[in-house]
């Protein structure tokens, strides 16, 4: 199949779009269509294979309904017998390589996930197709060039993450930073200093990775550029030019040197909740927005934002989608014997929330897979951008969910967004549901990034900025005069000693640091011994 590096070295630009982007055009009609052949095509591959078969149930489903109303809705505990020993003798096809995302604490350490060629081949579509959309302006443009500097801040594999710098680079011809094969003998760290480090050199077109590293990097540059130190890697000529270029940019725009006076990126793309929290953050020091996009280890990308920055578009061949309606959610948490039951993409409602559920296609595993996320529908297309399909955004992770007084359900982003707007200067958090004295609270645990601020004027602000955030969050105070908020300051460095003490014990990557929501009694109990 032609790639898109022989395509644009041909010149037709216009294939390219259309091969990777051209999903935009689609009615939801046409997306449906393609989303129940592709399904139809996986049930054959899963019906020849034991674990497949284990999954579909005593017969076969010949059609896409019957699919839905016989194959029952999975968990990773339904395929934990099998891939925790990396069984291929029971999958759909042989795997070109495994990749993990983190486990359960105290049932299993990871989450294994077998990736078929095909998976791989067809999957890297997507990631593609969101590095194009970040170049573009409008329909049909985008501004890839061969040779393109790429710079790649992800983790490393067996993450899912790790593979995509491989796919890319069968894909178009960029110019990684750090080369892909350099970059696999290196820890997460040394390739993230490494890959700026060239970019200062060679200069930097495309990023894609996460948005704490670009807000990390944007902070160290305006915190630092007045105290510039003559490194070996700045004393390169070019590097030189380029510092001394920017130092005269952010000197006539009277402001420290950030990164948009070093680099004018063509595109930057992010993943993860903190992509829309950070965004203006981002702009500010990068000069533009990030594209957003949103996926899994076991489903791969499912849906990317377009040149509009707003609701993200999902892939019609990323997987069978499904939606549990919010109530029904709610249902089965009340009742585990309760069987939710899901609508298709064309029969969601603009403005509800939904869990994701997906199906694999290209000979993937997992079948009616319940992914564990809450998305939101925005709108039931892009009227701006006249594209025909749903709008979503990521709501929560379903476990992140913390209920008080059975009037306002918060989650991780609604908690990260107040503490952002609050203003408050700080370093990271934590929260979870706490009884004191006898009611319900929300105990936040908060390292600052200075001293002199006192925990009720942290708790005023965050309270102030929850109850912008979430309505139903301010009614509490309006209708019931309850304010749950309770805050702990954590010392300087307590998340830091903490990631260190983690990494020290050989903890993996994804474990370093604590969850924002619910921790645990032991996480909790070690945040405030540390000093």
């Amino acid at each position: 199949m032609t790639t898109a590096g022989e395509l644009l070295r041909q010149g037709r630009r216009d294939e390219i779009w259309k091969k990777y982007c051209g999903f935009l055009d689609l009615s939801i009609e046409e997306f449906m269509e393609i989303q129940k052949r592709l399904l139809m095509d996986q049930i054959q591959r899963l019906s020849q294979c034991k674990l497949g078969r284990k999954l579909l149930g005593d017969r076969v489903p010949a059609s896409v309904d019957e699919f839905r109303q016989v194959v029952p809705l999975t968990t990773y505990k339904d395929y934990l017998p099998y891939l925790d020993e990396k069984r291929e003798d029971v999958l759909p096809e042989k795997p070109l390589f495994w990749v993990h995302t983190s486990g359960r604490s105290g049932e299993y350490r990871f989450k294994w996930v077998p990736t078929p060629e095909r998976h791989f081949r067809e999957g890297i579509k997507g990631p593609f197709a969101s590095i194009i959309l970040s170049t573009c302006q409008r329909r049909g443009h985008f501004a890839l060039e061969e040779g393109d500097k790429f710079l790649y801040c992800v983790a490393p594999l067996p993450y899912a993450s790790g593979s995509m710098p491989y796919g890319l680079a069968g894909e178009f011809p960029f110019e990684f930073l750090p080369p892909v094969q350099k970059a696999e003998e290196m820890t997460f760290q040394e390739r993230s200093e490494e890959g700026f480090r060239l970019a200062f050199r060679e200069g930097l077109d495309v990023f894609y990775g996460m948005s704490s590293i670009l807000v990390r990097v944007g902070e160290q540059f305006s915190r630092e550029s007045g105290k510039v130190t003559m490194s070996a890697a700045l004393l390169h000529p070019q590097s030189l030019y380029r510092l001394t270029k920017g130092l005269i940019k952010s000197q006539l725009a009277r402001r420290p040197m950030l990164p948009q006076d070093l680099w004018t990126l063509k595109g930057l793309v992010c993943g993860g909740m903190d992509t829309a929290i950070f965004r203006e953050k981002i702009k500010y020091y990068w000069g533009r927005y990030p594209i957003e996009f949103y996926g899994s280890s076991e489903t791969g990308l499912t849906a990317t934002q377009t040149w509009d920055y707003g609701s993200l578009t999902f892939f019609p061949d990323g997987g069978f989608l499904e939606f549990i309606p919010e109530e029904e959610h709610l249902k089965a948490r009340r009742d585990p014997h309760y069987q939710p039951r899901p609508v298709l993409l064309d029969e969601v409602k603009a403005g509800q929330k939904y869990e994701l559920v997906s199906t694999n296609y290209w000979g993937g595993i997992f079948v009616r897979y319940r992914v564990g996320d809450m998305i939101k529908i925005v709108a039931l297309r892009n009227e701006n951008l006249d594209i025909d399909i749903p709008q979503m955004v990521f709501e929560a992770k379903c476990d992140d969910i913390i209920d008080i007084a059975g009037f306002t359900r918060l989650n991780e982003k609604a908690i990260w967004q107040a503490i952002e707007d609050s203003g408050i200067p700080y370093q990271d958090w934590v929260l979870r549901k706490e009884i004191i004295e006898g009611e319900p609270t929300l105990h936040l645990y908060v390292e600052l990034k200075e001293e002199g601020v006192r925990p009720d004027e942290v708790k005023e602000a965050v309270h102030e900025s929850l109850k912008a955030v979430d309505s139903d969050y301010s009614d509490l105070e309006k209708l019931l005069g309850l304010k749950p908020l309770h805050v702990s300051l954590l010392p300087l460095g307590t998340f830091q000693t903490y990631l260190l003490e983690r990494q020290a014990s050989g903890a993996d990557l994804a474990q370093l640091k604590p969850p924002h929501m619910n921790p645990s009694d032991e996480v909790i109990r070690r945040l405030r011994e540390l000093r």
